[in-house]
């Protein structure tokens, strides 16, 4: 028994034998304050019984000023902790509502990178991929973990989107983290911790001495409690998009400098730099020099781990999938395909995994591997699923995001599905469990024949790079032109439900019925069963570690919205999205959402977007090469509406129509399309319109 205890009961006992019942009161109560005193402290003491939040309490000392607050053990509960929910890489939160109506939409931000030394600094908005929220609930309130371009990990209030602490990085975040319980920690501030990834620096060169690219922040206090230095290797990338596993309390991570880490995250050591770190076991590069010849330096590791028993399963860029042996530490699996390989790979409920190949270094179509890795490699493959080759951005085709399987939601009733999105624009969902008879298909390398699946259902949502989500009945799945939320039954029919049209790299996740999503157009969004709308602006000039103030303005969504096709930024005759219930809310400059004084044109969506699946060319020509397009409708009545706004703004806006008799608003041209550039970032400055530019 704790001697406090022991010494409290004693002097109380004495004391009821001596005197009254009024001072035996007044007595017990002081030494119950006496003991709270000794046990936490006085300035700690004296928050909660004012009864002001702790979170806002700064005591101050000669110390950096820290929050206080009382933590409790059984307080925290992890919702979605790491990219995909699990080491298993298959879950994606609780459940999913009947709407994309926004609940609310917070306003992440913008900041520089550096692609490549051709290109210089660029500047971008939001979060992208993988870009997936991490969900924690902390004394029943939730709150979101979230990374953006503006360089800054958040932490984010559930309910209403307010920011309740930002920790800087040097360079954008693009990848999601993990949530690491630390049961051993002497600091109870320092108990959950959040294991987040960035780019290497902008600051930073690929020769540079340090780039701490991969960090440890405080879930609690959004403070620093270590970093970690991806090192210069044969790959042309230090940066860090991967989530950590965490297995009996190792972690064990892909960089980007294609090294496989296996770490304490909780041993920490002081090098000479004099800042935390660490400790490494073991750092295995995940190519050969075969690779390196043949991809140069894209040796790069985006995957995140995924354990299946005693395995740990990673993609790499040099193409391979591996297999790492927890017990004897070493790489014991090995199957070669030879593609740049970003996804994450998925476990299924049979032990298998499910591995993402994109088209690059292969004579074949990208596309989706079922591989049994309990096999040989020569005998591992279960089926393939080939996608289309189609030219968008960067990439040829194949598949760049990661699976999702219904398998967490599944009690039985449904088909064990498995659902993806290619470069080609389609969101395919298969039977992973079930070959299609008497089919076979050609492979990556456009040679070997494999099974192929059944194939559940298919839909053109547009090109994209997110993971779409499962969960019970439901399916969200988001692209370059929208966010997809899709309804099925026990018998595998799917019903697409709404559609809400922007720009959308990163993965959704849902929790509570709500779906949240980071976006190109610079917001992190709430959609969820509502017609409101709040808005959180940022407060002009606030600091990155302070909490930004909340100043949140409701809007009552009007029936009537304006439809546009935001692009990412690249010259591609988009998939438009078809036979869907569009909505778009006008995105205004952050700190003006409560004064705009703009003209407001309010478009009806009387027809539906058709399919443009061919390169537009114009029927009616106009001055300019080049053209900067900030919307596209069927109807000439809107097209003319969003025209006038367009001219009201200042713009040399006009209309052209192209053979597909859709109506293009192009508000710039000009012959060359680099000289359409500095609008383009005026108007996703200005406007948080995604304007994209079409080349005649």
């Amino acid at each position: 028994m704790p001697f406090g205890f022991v010494f409290l009961t004693l002097n109380v006992s004495i004391e009821a034998n001596r005197v009254s019942r009024m001072r035996f009161s007044i007595v017990f109560f002081l030494r119950i304050i006496l003991f709270l005193v000794i046990l936490f402290g006085i300035e700690t003491l004296c928050v909660y019984l004012s009864g002001k939040n702790p979170d806002k309490v700064v005591i101050k000392s000669n110390k950096p000023s820290v929050p206080i607050k009382l933590v409790i053990p059984d307080s925290i509960q992890i919702r979605v902790g790491t990219f995909l929910g699990n080491g298993s890489r298959n879950y994606y939160g609780d459940s999913i509502g009947n709407g994309l109506n926004i609940i609310w939409k917070t306003f992440l931000g913008k900041g520089t990178t550096i692609v490549n030394a051709k290109k210089g600094l660029e500047t971008w908005f939001g979060a992208g991929w993988t870009g997936q929220p991490l969900v924690v609930k902390e004394n029943n309130k939730t709150y979101l973990i979230q990374g953006a371009f503006d360089h800054h990990l958040k932490k984010i209030d559930a309910s209403t989107g307010e920011v309740i602490w930002n920790y800087e990085y040097d360079d954008i975040l693009k990848g999601t983290g993990t949530i690491w319980v630390n049961d051993s920690a002497k600091n109870p501030l320092n108990r959950i911790v959040i294991l987040q990834g960035s780019r290497k620096g902008v600051q930073n060169s690929m020769e540079s001495d340090n780039c701490s690219s991969f960090r440890a922040v405080s879930f609690f206090t959004g403070k620093e409690l270590w970093r970690m230095n991806v090192t210069h290797t044969a790959s042309y990338s230090r940066d860090c998009d991967a989530s950590a596993l965490i297995f009996s309390d190792t972690a064990y991570i892909g960089l980007e400098n294609g090294k496989f880490v296996r770490f304490d995250p909780g041993k920490i050591v002081v090098n000479e730099d004099s800042l935390n770190h660490p400790t490494i076991y073991a750092e295995l590069p995940l190519y050969n020099a075969e690779d390196n010849a043949h991809h140069g330096g894209n040796l790069v590791t985006e995957s995140s781990p995924a354990r299946i028993g005693d395995h740990i399963y990673i993609t790499a860029g040099s193409g391979h999938v591996y297999g790492y042996n927890v017990r004897t530490k070493v790489m014991d699996w090995d199957f070669f395909i030879g593609s740049d390989m970003d996804g994450t790979p998925v476990v299924t409920s049979d032990s298998c995994i499910l591995v993402e190949v994109e088209k690059q270094y292969i004579s074949g179509k990208g596309g989706i591997f079922k591989l049994n890795p309990r096999r040989a490699v020569s005998s591992c493959v279960d089926w393939y699923y080939p996608t289309g080759d189609i030219h968008f951005a960067d990439w040829e085709g194949g598949v760049i995001g990661s699976v999702s399987v219904n398998d967490a939601y599944n009690d039985g009733s449904f088909p064990k599905m498995a659902a993806f999105t290619g470069i080609d624009g389609n969101l395919c969902v298969v039977q992973y469990d079930n070959i299609k008879a008497d089919t076979s298909v050609f492979g990556p390398d456009g040679k070997t024949k494999y099974p192929t699946p059944v194939l559940e259902f298919r839909y053109p949502i547009g090109p994209s790079i997110s993971t779409p989500v499962f969960t019970k009945n439901k399916l969200v799945a988001a692209g370059y032109n929208g966010i997809n939320l899709f309804s099925y039954d026990a018998s595998g029919k799917f019903k697409l439900m709404e559609t809400f049209v922007n720009d959308f790299e990163s993965s959704p996740v849902a929790d509570n019925g709500r779906v949240y999503i980071a976006s190109r157009d610079g917001y992190l969004y709430c959609f969820g069963d509502t017609n409101k709308c709040a808005i959180v602006p940022i407060s002009k000039g606030a600091d990155s570690n302070k909490a930004i103030e909340k100043v949140a303005v409701v809007v009552q969504k009007e029936k009537k919205e304006i439809l546009y096709v935001p692009k990412a930024n690249k010259s591609f005759a988009s998939l438009a999205i078809p036979n869907a219930k569009k909505r778009i809310i006008d995105h205004p400059k952050p700190d003006l959402v409560a004064a705009i004084q703009e003209p407001k044109v309010q478009v009806v969506i009387k027809d539906k977007p058709i399919l443009v699946d061919k390169p537009i060319v114009i029927s009616k020509p106009i001055s300019g090469h080049c053209h900067l397009i900030a919307g596209v409708f069927r109807s000439k009545e809107n097209a003319t509406n969003f025209n006038k706004l367009w001219k009201s703004r200042g713009m040399d806006s006009q209309i052209f129509v192209a053979e597909n008799e859709l109506y293009y608003v192009s508000i710039g041209n000009a012959e060359n399309q680099n000289d359409l550039m500095d609008l383009q970032l005026q108007v996703k400055t200005k406007y948080k319109l995604d304007a994209w530019v079409f080349v005649k």
